[in-house]
């Protein structure tokens, strides 16, 4: 026995190692630094530059409706120790990420065995999309971590002392300001919450659930307070917002005004794809087929595992938690209207991984099992292996630093300037090398006066369009010279094409 158990620790030991190198190899040199971690990045450095504290988070891209700014002062530590560079908060999320490769054992094992749980580590140390996830800052990033300890702890609430969804209260209060989807951990965790409640009633013990489960009541209550704050100045813009993305036709299923039939078909239809997007596409790809094999033979495990240990009588609170949340997860996106990104269900990671774990370390005969697992790791490492070396971008971080450097050399101390990015991201507005020039000597316009700027910084990465100065782009359009200071290129870099107002112009606001 002690043999084993070394060996599994020593198993442990490779993976954190692989965890750590996957996590933190080159992370300078291949960071993503655009759009949205351009305009985190100006927010908090903000916070310690001009004592500007906030009370929302990011914006979502569907709904406009802004998250909490808990994100925001998570990265505070981290940016104001690495300032002006920005790597800071992408440091720390991949050691998140590391924090959540033991956890997925050191947790796991409590929740589906020893055995299953180093699976489980497995993949998900070796998974490239939850490895990319964990190599740069974003706001949903850190959700498989909070997600994880609030599965853990809903078991323990159950099962051991319900003192614990103060803990569960304060992780799902965590997640819904990582991403809005993580709602659907809620009634994951309430759908539990109710059938504790009901033996803690039937026993004559509801004073003990009710007390942890006020607390932590009002631990959601007080996460809500920087929003209400905000929606109290601002006209409760947001909570119109959160309003309208579950009222909109355009969003949920179940909300469009057709028959409750037709809407259960589609959402029935639309369940399976939801189901082999959570558990396999993101982890082994987009084969269907396979998918769909792969999605029958877990199904007909749960089900025949959870019969036989009905039949022996043994607990089953451990399977219920975790179908609990898989399953909620996948009804819960199969009625969302819009396209699901692979971040949207990041707060579902550990679980696939877990769901990974428990059917390999059940599967019986042995040898079957062994020979299942040979066969689906090879095919999973020939997935996520190609997508796990990371070179050198072509334009680092570094690479934007002295772009905006090169910039500010061409700027006066306090002149009106503004800047126009043409990339791939779509970013016109161009926050990531907005982020820099705003730890310079002199800051673009804010948006209010971009109509009364002086210059005007093109920045041309795509380099597809002949001349810039004709785009129909509304910063481009309204600047009335368009004669070309300057234009110079930067080596393996973008061209930039500056424009002036001249002597003669008026110094009125552009109209």
């Amino acid at each position: 026995m002690k043999r084993i158990n070394q060996g599994k620790l020593i198993i442990l030991g490779l993976l954190l190692a692989a965890a750590v190198y996957l996590r933190f190899y080159n992370l300078t040199n291949t960071v993503l630094f655009l759009g949205d971690q351009g305009r985190d990045a100006i927010i908090v450095a903000d916070i310690f530059r001009q004592k500007d504290l906030v009370f929302i988070g990011p914006v979502t891209s569907v709904g406009n409706l802004y998250l909490g700014p808990l994100y925001y002062y998570f990265m505070l530590p981290f940016l104001w120790l690495t300032y002006p560079s920005p790597v800071g908060p992408a440091y720390a999320v991949a050691a998140l990420g590391v924090i959540t490769v033991y956890l997925m054992y050191s947790l796991g094992k409590k929740l589906i065995g020893e055995n299953g749980a180093l699976i489980a580590t497995f993949f998900y140390t070796f998974a490239a999309t939850i490895v990319h996830a964990t190599r740069y800052s974003w706001n949903p990033n850190p959700a498989p971590f909070v997600s994880l300890l609030m599965i853990y702890t809903t078991y323990l609430a159950w099962q051991k002392h319900p003192k614990y969804w103060v803990a569960v209260a304060g992780c799902f209060s965590i997640l819904l300001q990582l991403h809005y989807l993580t709602l659907l951990a809620l009634p994951a965790a309430g759908l539990i919450w109710l059938i504790s409640l009901r033996t803690h009633f039937s026993t004559g013990k509801l004073k003990a659930i009710l007390l942890p489960s006020l607390i932590g009541l009002v631990i959601f209550l007080l996460s809500l307070v920087p929003l209400v704050l905000f929606d109290l100045k601002h006209q409760g813009v947001n909570f119109r917002a959160f309003q309208a993305m579950f009222t909109g036709n355009e969003n949920f299923t179940a909300l469009r005004e057709t028959s409750v039939t037709r809407q259960l078909t589609e959402t029935l239809q639309e369940t399976e794809g939801r189901g082999l997007h959570i558990l396999f596409e993101y982890m082994i790809g987009k084969n269907r087929v396979l998918n769909q094999t792969l999605l029958l033979a877990v199904v007909i495990l749960f089900c025949v595992t959870i019969l036989n240990k009905h039949e022996q009588k043994q607990p089953l609170a451990k399977e219920f938690v975790l179908l609990s949340y898989l399953g909620f997860g996948i009804v819960g996106t199969a009625f969302y209207q819009h396209s699901i990104f692979d971040h949207y269900i990041a707060y579902l990671f550990p679980i696939t991984a877990l769901v990974y774990g428990y059917v390999f370390s059940r599967l019986k005969p042995r040898w079957l099992a062994a020979v299942a697992f040979i066969i689906f790791t090879a095919y999973f490492l020939r997935f996520n292996w190609p997508q796990l070396i990371f070179k050198d971008t072509g334009w680092t971080i570094k690479d934007i630093e002295h772009t905006s450097q090169e910039i500010l050399k061409r700027v006066e101390s306090g002149e009106k300037y503004n800047l126009v990015l043409l990339s791939g991201s779509k970013d016109l507005d161009g926050q990531n090398y907005r982020y820099f020039l705003t730890t310079g000597h002199t800051r673009p316009v804010p948006p209010e006066q971009r109509n009364e700027v002086t210059t005007l910084f093109i920045i041309d990465e795509e380099k597809q369009s002949p001349k810039v100065i004709d785009l129909p782009i509304y910063e481009i359009v309204v600047f009335p010279n368009k004669q070309p200071a300057e234009v110079f290129t930067l080596e393996n870099g973008p061209t930039i094409t500056v424009l002036r107002r001249t002597t003669q112009e008026t110094d009125q606001a552009l109209e």
